[in-house]
């Protein structure tokens, strides 16, 4: 059963257009430390010369992000509204996304404590300094990759800690793109709407009805991102949106942009 649970869990990891699409380059990679396990997306990008600004939107994942330049990093909590980071120019980031049910050992705050927040990986938990100075000092992305897959379960996460209700709940957000009540979504576990609040705030560090919401989403800007032959409709439909309205609204919610600035955004810079 866990197998079947985790294949959904595994598939979904999403996107930062601003990672992509506002910096001089941009390359991604995802790396399954485990069978059965979520993918885990390392990326690499640089800003430019003028820019240091760059925004992020709500995805309900985790980041690691170190500056290669400046030798420092940090670990950022998920979002619950788009807000703008500030990161130096010229500057090279090696970073890494994954979804919370891999969970972090040794850690000094709750995830929830993470949520909104920027929080010094040193002040996290403690990390082999000499393991962090060849990250920033390999010049390669993929060598910074195989780098940090040499210390990930090690060092940084716990393997299967996570509950079984905690993987079914995932599992029933992520086959619905996150178009379930709570009400529903307790009952599919069998535990009452009570406890799983308190079970998603320990273990993804935001209410299961918010992480439903994201999850529909970047549902919906993948389908707008990645893909042609979509239409708006297409993407109401899929997604379970009432109207267009309803699709707008959620996206100035948590990306402050609407539907149509996103892909004409997406065109302009195909082209450009």
């Amino acid at each position: 059963m866990i197998s079947s649970l985790n294949s959904k869990i595994i598939s979904y990891l999403p996107s930062q257009p601003d990672f992509e699409f506002q910096t001089d380059y941009y390359i991604e990679q995802k790396v399954r430390i485990k069978p059965n396990q979520p993918s885990i997306l390392f990326y690499q990008f640089k800003m430019g010369g003028v820019s240091s600004q760059i925004s992020v939107i709500p995805d309900g994942c985790i980041d690691i992000l170190i500056n290669c330049d400046q030798h420092y990093g940090n670990i950022c909590g998920s979002v619950t509204k788009s807000r703008v980071i500030n990161l130096l120019p010229n500057s090279t980031y090696f970073g890494m996304r994954f979804l919370p049910c891999l969970d972090i050992k040794k850690i000094k705050f709750g995830i929830k404590d993470l949520t909104d927040k920027e929080i010094s990986l040193n002040e996290m938990f403690p990390v082999n300094t000499n393991i962090l100075e060849r990250v920033v000092t390999d010049e390669s992305f993929v060598e910074r990759v195989n780098i940090f897959n040499e210390i990930l379960e090690n060092q940084i996460f716990e393997m299967d800690k996570s509950t079984k209700l905690i993987k079914q709940a995932l599992y029933n957000i992520y086959a619905t793109r996150g178009n379930i009540t709570i009400t529903q979504l307790a009952e599919e576990v069998g535990y009452s709407t009570r406890y799983l609040r308190k079970q998603f705030e320990d273990h993804i560090g935001i209410s299961p009805k918010l992480f439903s919401q994201i999850v529909r989403f970047q549902s919906s800007l993948n389908m707008l991102l990645r893909t042609t032959h979509f239409t708006l409709n297409d993407v109401i439909y899929e997604n379970g949106y009432y109207d267009q309205a309803h699709l707008i609204h959620e996206f100035r919610n948590f990306g402050c942009m609407t539907p149509y600035q996103l892909t004409g955004q997406k065109s302009c810079l195909k082209t450009s």
